[in-house]
């Protein structure tokens, strides 16, 4: 039984009570916050410029739809990372180092 979840909630057989034994606090999703932030903002700039640039009438048609496309789907994979990131986050670490450590190996991965 190898699995990746660790079930952080205990519960004693003598108490109705469980207690969440996990050490993640509020300091670990600030920092993985900072970090998605400092990462992927460039991603999510880069792809507003390319909306952007796609709304030029000096481009062709052709340029135009490209720029757009590729913009939209710049950003959408830099929302759809941040959105991964944070539900595996969730899913997997208990403490704030792991918080750190999957974030810095999921964005590693990305680049």
């Amino acid at each position: 039984d190898r699995i990746d979840i660790q079930f952080t909630w205990k519960c004693p057989r003598d108490t109705d009570a469980c207690d969440d034994k996990a050490d993640l606090t509020g300091a670990g999703w600030a920092i993985f916050s900072v970090l998605m932030v400092a990462f992927l903002s460039k991603d999510m700039i880069n792809g507003s410029k390319l909306i952007n640039h796609s709304v030029r009438i000096t481009h062709s048609f052709q340029s135009r739809i490209r720029y757009f496309f590729g913009g939209l789907c710049l950003c959408w994979f830099t929302l759809f990372a941040l959105y991964v990131s944070t539900v595996y986050n969730k899913a997997i670490a208990t403490s704030d180092t792991e918080i750190i450590v999957n974030s810095v190996i999921v964005l590693f991965v990305m680049e």
